[in-house]
């Protein structure tokens, strides 16, 4: 036998000539089997993934609707609930040739169905007391062009006396299931809740529910998916405790509301400037949160995304104005302007909720804004003092500087984002008409009551940044009934030593760490525009000794700093004020300086050069000792404050 040759394309398997010759050398064989095994799994793999013909025929839809009539009656709650065939799974209906119903046999799947589709997932409650399960009553199958389910009437008449005929040849998936269920009562229901769980019907469910009360009227309910209890009829208190929930759960989990409120508040922490800048915010949603929801907002399908937009350019103006030079008599304005937008975005997100508000429509608007305004104040009372904390640790311009450049990055990106949906509507101008006419005459008549709602924020803000004072027009009946009163007091007072006296500035009212703050807090914020000479040296004794403390640290914390004055916190104004005081050579000690003002009037500037200058150590007189005590207690009440414009 001829040996094989290297190459030759063949090779033989041992040496009988019956052994099958494989090629070894050929690449087009082992390609085309290669090939082939792919082929094969890739078939196999696609195999597997194509539904049966029963898994297409129970399919989950992609949007159902439900329609549902609930009506209350003497001695039970009968429901009516329409859902498409379609919907009904793990039901294996009888069918037809032609896929269609057999209605002769299908009786006993329909009722099947409606236990497990319709009646399982329905509650009701009367109050807190769980009403029996319901009962299915009569279900049919309905046509698609069949209308009877439009009223509560026919829609009873049909479910219980119109079957669908046995010639009927439909395909199941068109038809509808319409199921009436029983529900017994044992007395007077006083609170009907209703908590129907059909979202599992579709991957998107929307229903419609109707009341139908006892003297016929109607009211009418549409949610997505699973609402959660739902009280058909609620009382005032179940809308307003419903709606005050709801408000505080859109502040708090409205990123957007609370990074404005952050910038709003960052630079201006004290307790006054605070009230005035949240008043201006809350009146202003408020406004427009009422008025949107009584229908006074444009209806326009633009007007939302415009409205969501402007919250987020809000927000970036808001942190660049942190980083320039923010003043109060702006920063309460720019709130309120500002706060009128949000009002509008509080009243899109009640949208649909408001439905649940039954009858008392302005006591759901006033609980959903009390709710915003709790949230509101307990993210203020958690944020001051979190960022008071922070800026004893660093400092406090760069912190506000770098929070704000942060937020305003975030806030571009939600602008643009927004702007880019807002431009996909349609925005057309209107014909101008009686309709137009009539908008333009609100319009004008809301601008009227905004500009009064101004002038008396602008009245509010300027007694906030006043500190409290004392009537100057007290009377003179009020004023002879003092000084009486004080006179006889000090007649009746005993003999004392000048202990009682005000405290001087020389005994050590203040402590080291204090003053150490202030001179932090004066390089950070004051230093920039004047030095500490102007804090020190004869010219401060000659405008400040003999006068109370009081006076020093209310001119500190109403003019400084020189580019934003009143936007320290009152701690700063102490730390600053010990500051001044060690600049002078006044001492420090183991009393803390606080800004209570009853404390701070009772301590007298002193200084180490002028000490104890007409300062005797007791009064020979007890008499005099008393009335002068008297008139120096009742002269800082009936006198009127000088005004001061210079610094200290």
């Amino acid at each position: 036998m001829r040996a094989p040759r290297e190459g030759d394309g063949s090779a033989h398997i041992g040496h009988s000539p019956n052994v099958l010759k494989v090629p070894t050398s050929s690449p087009l064989s082992r390609e085309t089997l290669r090939f082939g095994r792919f082929l094969s799994a890739i078939a196999i793999v696609v195999a597997c993934m194509l539904p049966g013909r029963g898994a297409l025929a129970h399919e989950i839809p992609r949007h159902v609707g439900v329609r549902a009539w609930v009506a209350p009656v003497a001695d039970r709650v009968r429901v009516l609930v329409q859902i498409p065939m379609d919907a009904v799974r793990d039901v294996d209906f009888p069918l037809r040739a032609n896929e269609a119903f057999d209605v002769s046999r299908v009786l006993p799947f329909l009722n099947d169905a409606a236990r497990l589709w319709v009646a399982d997932a329905l509650t009701l409650r009367d109050g807190r007391t769980a009403l029996p399960a319901p009962r299915v009553v009569a279900v049919r199958a309905a046509l698609p062009d069949d209308r009877a389910f439009d009223a509560f009437t026919t829609a009873m008449a049909a479910v219980q006396t119109r079957p669908l005929p046995d010639s009927t040849n439909v395909p199941h998936g068109q038809l509808r299931l319409e199921v009436l269920l029983d529900v017994p009562l044992t007395g007077p229901l006083s609170d009907l809740v209703v908590t129907p769980q059909w979202a599992n019907l579709g991957v998107r469910t929307t229903t419609v529910l109707t009341l139908v009360n006892p003297d016929g009227s109607e009211r009418r309910y549409a949610f997505e998916g699973n609402p959660g209890a739902v009280h058909v009829n609620p009382r005032w208190w179940h809308a307003a405790g419903q709606f005050m929930q709801e408000g505080v759960q859109h502040l708090l989990f409205g990123y957007d509301h609370l990074l404005f409120l952050l910038c709003l508040v960052l630079p201006f922490r004290q307790l006054r400037p605070l009230i005035g800048i949240v008043t201006a915010f809350t009146v202003a949603h408020s406004l427009t949160l009422v008025s949107s929801a009584l229908g006074y907002a444009p209806d326009v399908t633009w007007f939302t995304p415009f409205v969501e937009t402007v919250i987020a350019a809000s927000i970036v103006l808001m942190a660049v104005g942190n980083l320039l030079s923010p003043r109060l008599e702006r920063r309460w304005i720019m709130a309120f302007v500002f706060g009128l937008v949000h009002g509008f975005g509080f009243s899109a997100a009640l949208g649909d909720t408001l439905q649940f508000a039954g009858a008392h429509l302005v006591t759901s608007l006033l609980a959903f804004n009390v709710g915003v305004e709790i949230a509101q104040v307990a993210v203020l009372l958690v944020l001051v003092p979190l960022l008071n904390r922070l800026f004893t640790r660093v400092p406090e311009r760069a912190a506000i500087a770098v929070a704000s450049v942060f937020v305003a990055h975030e806030a571009w990106h939600w602008t643009k984002e927004r702007f880019a949906v807002l431009e996909s509507y349609p925005f057309t101008l209107p014909v101008f008409d009686v309709s137009v006419a009539v908008l333009i005459m609100r319009a004008l008549m809301a601008l009227l009551v905004l500009l009064g709602v101004l002038w008396a924020l602008q009245s509010l803000m300027r007694k906030l940044q006043q500190r409290p004072q004392i009537a100057a027009g007290s009377g003179l009946v009020g004023t002879g009934a003092a000084i009486v009163a004080l006179l006889s007091l000090s007649a009746a007072m005993p003999t004392q030593r000048l202990d009682a006296q005000p405290r001087s500035t020389m005994a050590g009212v203040y402590t080291a760490d204090q003053a150490t703050k202030g001179r932090e807090v004066f390089n950070s914020n004051c230093l920039g525009c004047h030095t500490t000479a102007s804090h020190q040296g004869t010219a401060f004794q000659l405008k400040w000794f003999g006068r109370p403390l009081f006076d020093l640290f209310d001119y500190v914390s109403q003019a400084m700093p020189k580019a934003a004055p009143g936007t320290l916190t009152e701690d700063e104004y102490v730390w600053v004020t010990a500051y001044i005081l060690r600049l002078n050579g006044m001492p420090p000690g183991r009393v803390e300086l606080n800004a209570e003002p009853a404390w701070l009037k009772a301590v007298r500037v002193d200084s180490a050069t002028v000490r104890g200058v007409g300062a005797p150590k007791s009064l020979p007189n007890a008499s005099a000792h008393n009335l002068s005590s008297a008139v120096s207690l009742f002269i800082p009440l009936v006198s009127r404050p000088r005004a001061r414009t210079e610094h200290p």
